[in-house]
């Protein structure tokens, strides 16, 4: 008799479950090992090629076995069903070609013995398995993966171990296409119980060759799922076939490899609990060209289910769209323009070659984009948020949080990070010059990536006196004289000393200095080591002077540089205030300090750019 016995269950009221199963199952109480045997049939069929069939079975076997915790045993070749049931085997592989053209190309009996008291044939007939080689298209198939032959042996074999077909249902168990339709669908990439196929004509290619998605978790609600299956760090290697598969990961550091496809690919990490009853995450992967916006809305001629716990993506040398999970996830691109997107976790963005866009779901004003010599981090302040995310070789960033997508472009605000401590001061400095305010951090990291890429400063600076802050503040209808005068007070919060006002209004007389450059020439001249003959009056201004310009491009650097704040308004307040006493200084960073507070709100606060680990802040009082 069969080694096992099975047993009933009734409904779950796990809609996915119920549509899979129809409460019939193999006892694996006392073992895991289920016995398989091939036989003639009972009506005195024969397999013409007996080890083409037991190849074949056991390829449906261990595609099935790759995913639950159940060993496959072969146990013989026997004349019969009958005998093979009676030497111990639970499940048979045989014949019944007695109806012609009837349109059966195979069939199978649910889990047995010990469910039906009243057995068709014989009694161990349960979780046995009848091709009919009459039907053309048994009697002309291949049998390899991804063939309707091949598809048909694993679709009996499902039924063999309590798989139904997902169209039908019954007072307690719904169909498929009773449930939510923008989640499943059936078709026979979903599940091989499926009598729908997207490609009904093509009987050598585009099926399944393992169990879909909805056939593994229902699999391992039965039988529990496969604990050696890819255990430990796997790489998984993403093949182009004419045809649909499954991947499964129990465990470990995983990445899933697309680079050996010759066009771009998109991929999903498993994320989505398909079912309450089992904990298998699912995702996909498959050829770009082949999704159309949605899983259920596609028509895919190759199509890998990715399911379990895999962490990690590596894209094709060209445009792919790779997705991650909750996991830490690196992802990275190859050489076309990709999208990724890491979702929740601390994950790695990288995008390599071409023009790469990484994709949040949030508004823009929750982020925070950190860069530094150490790299670029979007950091989400949101509690529940999608963590802290390391930026590489990506170009672009979209923030999906409003009607339309917020684009950041880090190629023209994220190159800042490599100038030094100096240039850097020096950029602050110009804008307190220029402007009377601190620098905002989005407009600095502009002129930073500017000067990074190898603008001169003295460009840079002219340009800065032509943008309408500057024309406001120093008015066109200034003569010289006046003009001189309002850059030393916003500079040096003094009017200019006789000597020094007479030298500058001469330079600027004379056009050996535009206005242009004006200001720049006065930074320098302020830094500049006194002459050999310099008097100490002037020594002790010329200090003084450095003293509080320091003091301002310092407030700069706190507002702009450290808290990364953008707010132009706010800038100008940073500042206003401060006169280069002590008092003023502590309230103007009393201001700034509150003006970062509101902006960390990561609902009602702003988007944060601070440059990391190129300037000191003075005014961090845990340093």
């Amino acid at each position: 008799m069969s080694s096992h016995s099975a047993f009933s269950f009734d409904a779950t009221g796990d809609p996915i479950i119920d549509v899979m199963t129809d409460g019939f199952a193999w006892d694996l109480s006392d073992s895991t090992t289920l016995t398989w045997a091939l036989a003639d049939g009972l009506n005195g069929d024969a397999w013409t090629d007996r080890f083409g069939a037991i190849d074949t079975f056991a390829a449906a076997l261990a595609s099935v076995e790759q995913f639950i915790d159940v060993e496959f045993q072969y146990l013989g070749d026997f004349d019969s069903p009958i005998a093979a049931g009676l030497a111990g085997a639970d499940l048979v592989y045989t014949l019944d070609n007695a109806v012609v053209d009837d349109g059966t190309l195979a069939y199978a009996y649910y889990p047995g013995p010990g469910v039906f008291p009243n057995f068709e044939q014989y009694e161990t007939e349960g979780g046995d398995v009848f091709m009919n080689f009459s039907a053309p298209i048994i009697n002309t198939s291949s049998f390899r993966p991804g063939s309707d032959g091949f598809l048909t042996v694993i679709h009996e074999l499902g039924h063999a171990l309590g798989l139904r077909h997902p169209f039908e249902s019954s007072a307690q168990r719904p169909s498929l296409d009773q449930l939510d339709q923008t989640l499943v669908r059936d078709v026979d990439w979903f599940s091989i119980m499926s009598y729908t196929d997207d490609f009904g004509d093509q009987l050598e290619r585009w099926d399944p060759a393992t169990p879909m998605l909805l056939d593994v978790l229902a699999l391992q609600y039965l039988y529990g799922a496969n604990p050696a299956t890819n255990a430990g760090n796997s790489l998984l290697r993403l093949d182009s076939e004419a045809f649909y598969y499954t991947l499964w990961d129990v465990d470990g550091v995983d990445w899933v490899d697309a680079s050996d496809q010759s066009e771009g690919w998109t991929i999903f990490l498993p994320d989505v609990q398909v079912t309450e009853l089992v904990d298998t995450l699912s995702g996909f992967a498959l050829p770009s060209d082949q999704f159309d916006l949605t899983i259920v809305d596609s028509e895919p001629q190759e199509l890998i289910w990715l399911i379990g716990d895999i962490e990690n993506a590596i894209g094709t040398r060209l445009e792919d769209r790779i997705n991650g999970n909750r996991f830490d996830n690196h992802l990275r691109g190859g050489g076309g323009d990709d999208a990724l997107e890491g979702f929740a976790g601390d994950d790695t963005l990288e995008g390599n070659a071409g023009r790469d866009i990484a994709w949040v779901d949030g508004d823009q004003a929750s982020f925070t984009l950190l860069i530094g010599p150490d790299g670029t981090f979007l950091q989400d302040r949101r509690p529940d948020g999608l963590g802290t995310d390391r930026l590489i070789g990506i170009e672009e960033v979209a923030f999906r949080g409003g009607d339309s997508p917020e684009t950041f472009d880090l190629d023209r605000f994220g190159g800042p990070a490599t100038l030094s401590s100096q240039a850097l001061e020096t950029l602050v400095e110009l804008y307190v010059a220029y402007f009377n305010r601190a620098p905002d951090a989005v407009g600095l990291n502009f002129w930073g990536t500017v000067f990074a890429q190898g603008v001169r400063l003295e460009q840079i600076a002219a340009e800065f006196s032509n943008q309408p802050e500057t024309r406001a503040l120093y008015r066109e209808e200034l003569d010289n004289a006046d003009f001189a005068t309002a850059v030393y007070t916003n500079l040096f919060g003094r009017i200019p000393d006789q000597t020094g006002f007479d030298f500058w209004v001469d330079m600027l007389d004379s056009t050996r200095v535009g206005r242009d450059t004006f200001i720049l020439a006065v930074l320098e001249g302020a830094k500049a080591d006194p002459s050999a003959d310099a008097s100490q009056a002037f020594i002790d201004q010329q200090l003084a002077d450095r003293a509080f310009l320091d003091i301002k491009t310092d407030l700069g650097a706190l507002y702009a540089v450290h808290y990364g704040l953008s707010d132009v308004t706010d800038a100008n307040n940073a500042l206003a205030g401060f006169n280069g006493s002590q008092s003023s200084l502590d309230a103007a960073v009393g201001i700034i300090d509150e003006y970062h507070a509101a902006a960390l709100d990561p609902d009602d606060g702003a988007f944060l750019m601070p440059l990391v680990g190129v300037l000191d802040n003075p005014f961090d009082v845990g340093a």
